[in-house]
């Protein structure tokens, strides 16, 4: 039987530790929960060390890449390279790994190179995680995916695929978070301001067309960004720049309306489960957003609105702001919290603990 206690693990990440916390981080911090030694394997760099976190269990590890063009070899000497790298990761982490969790098909992409006593897991988040992507499905034990069209696809590599919702992370600690401005109703949406899928011509016009609402965003973003200087020159628009994690839940509870307004009929692979959505339903706050599949059903049960288009989309913007007591009631706030919770990173972790047994 496989339990995902007191092991050593290797998670592979194409985030590094210090960027901001998302799925990856939040898995290695569970685990490290669970008893075991967790090795938060950085994207490849140009040192090598084996740094503390402020986790118990969780260390992030540093260490140089492969040769360049390694996806061109021939594949025994991809094997070799992917082997000799792997026997060098395992030196510094002091030990045997006995799980490969990789969330990252662009390196370590081939499984057979590694010893056949290690467990490995190849969990796709991320749409454009799409580099070796047959190749390592084909060679891992176990396949996860966040949206169906990419557990689809996996299983044409590998049986042994599985639909896996994004977690929910609780909040260890939070911080409030002075928002100013207009004492109407208040509409958020947090996130990097520089991603490409954000559909700004959306948000223009409906900025616009609501000038007695306060729009705010938080968010990095770059200094000649176009849209967001554009918005900006509005009165009831407002840009707070990045919150800390700890400040998100103070933020989104004054907020009366959560959007995610994307350009999801150009991008509907990418878009198809954002993590953002569960971040927005663990608040309880109502939410408007562009079509994202995996939440269809939470749309159909009156929990949030889900425009197939534009026009749907502002409909539903309007709709939601005209009963905002109704959408917001403690019952409706409730029952997004529950259905958050279900997901909890505890919770993912026991279902994949499950789905290893179960193959």
């Amino acid at each position: 039987m496989v339990t995902l206690r007191d092991k050593n693990i290797l998670l592979i990440s194409p985030e590094p530790w210090n960027h901001i916390k998302v799925s990856k981080h939040h898995y290695a911090i569970c685990l490290g929960k669970r008893g075991n030694k967790v090795f938060f394997l950085n994207p490849p760099g140009k040192k090598q060390a084996v740094l503390p976190t402020p986790y118990s269990n969780v260390q992030s590890i540093h260490y140089e890449g492969f040769p360049k063009g390694l996806r061109f070899y021939p594949r025994f000497l991809q094997r070799h390279f992917i082997a000799k790298k792997f026997r060098e990761v395992e030196a510094m982490c002091g030990g045997r790994i006995d799980i490969v969790w990789s969330f990252d098909n662009s390196v370590f992409f081939d499984f057979d190179a590694l010893p056949s006593r290690v467990l490995t897991i190849c969990h796709i988040v991320d749409a454009n995680q799409d580099f070796e992507f047959e190749k390592t499905a084909a060679s891992a034990r176990l396949c996860l995916g966040v949206t169906r069209g990419i557990v689809e696809r996996l299983k044409k590599s590998n049986p042994h695929s599985f639909f896996l919702h994004h977690g929910c992370a609780s909040r260890e600690s939070i911080e409030d978070v002075e928002i100013q401005g207009n004492d109407g109703a208040r509409v958020g949406y947090a996130g990097n301001l520089d991603l490409r899928y954000i559909d700004w011509n959306l948000l223009d016009r409906i900025t616009s067309e609501h000038m007695h609402v306060a729009f705010y965003f938080a968010g990095p973003h770059s200094r000649d960004h176009e849209f967001v200087n554009r918005l900006r020159q509005k009165p009831n628009v407002y840009f707070l720049g990045s919150l800390r994690s700890e400040q998100l839940p103070s933020f989104y509870q004054q907020m009366d309306i959560l959007v995610l307004c994307y350009l999801s009929n150009e991008y509907p692979d990418q878009l198809a489960n954002t993590h953002k959505m569960m971040e927005y339903l663990a608040s309880g706050r109502m939410i408007v957003a562009t079509r994202t599949e995996e939440y269809q059903s939470l749309h159909d049960e009156g929990l949030l609105m889900m425009g197939q288009n534009p026009e749907d989309f502002l409909s539903h913007f309007r709709n939601a702001l005209n009963d905002l007591s109704h959408w917001n009631s403690t019952e409706r706030s409730t029952m997004r919290i529950q259905w958050a919770a279900q997901f909890s990173y505890e919770n993912q972790v026991a279902r994949v603990e499950e789905l290893l047994n179960t193959i």
